[in-house]
């Protein structure tokens, strides 16, 4: 049977999806706006993403925590260009099915740390690859730019992301047994 969520763990899941889409848009935004590149972004919100997925995958580990945490931040990050263009079509649906991929993925090897390691290097790799697909095929001029790096740019946020996750379990050791995150899983 599955688990359901609890409100307290929906709201932990809103904060934690809000407060994600606040530190991207401020750190993520400023340098597509800099560089002109899109999807550069990726490459500091690689670090803030892994740290936030291990934090969320750790304190709330049941199937659907990380399609629903995506979701909204997708769903937040519509009129930005956290996650590439503005608008729908595009983003919810694959960052949404990429938090998916990692719940699949950490549903069957039982939430261990080093399966959110193994997930969030699927979920980025599946985000990118597929958003520099649809952008090459929808012809956007900016797409050129990214067809000759987009290797690299995966190799750097997996990098950087594998900073953000062993981050991640730092904060997460030292919080696991605190009263507010007792409270939020119980």
């Amino acid at each position: 049977m599955a688990k359901h969520f609890s409100t307290r763990e929906l709201v932990f899941l809103a904060l934690m999806s809000a407060s994600l889409f606040i530190v991207n848009f401020v750190t993520g935004a400023s340098l597509v706006a800099i560089t002109g590149v899109p999807l550069s972004n990726m490459f500091i919100n690689g670090l803030f993403i892994a740290l936030w997925i291990f934090l969320t995958a750790k304190i709330i580990p049941k199937f659907g925590s990380l399609a629903l945490m995506l979701g909204i931040y997708s769903v937040l990050s519509i009129p930005t260009f956290i996650g590439g263009a503005p608008g729908f079509w595009l983003k919810v649906p694959i960052i949404t099915f990429a938090g998916f991929l990692g719940d699949i993925f950490l549903y069957l090897t039982k939430y261990k740390n080093w399966a959110i390691f193994i997930a969030y290097y699927i979920l980025t790799t599946a985000t990118m690859l597929t958003f520099v697909f649809v952008l090459f095929k929808l012809g956007i001029p900016a797409a050129n730019k990214i067809l000759p790096i987009v290797h690299w740019l995966i190799i750097a946020i997996c990098i950087l992301g594998t900073i953000g996750l062993v981050i991640g379990k730092f904060i997460y050791t030292r919080i696991k047994d605190k009263r507010i995150i007792q409270q939020i899983t119980n």
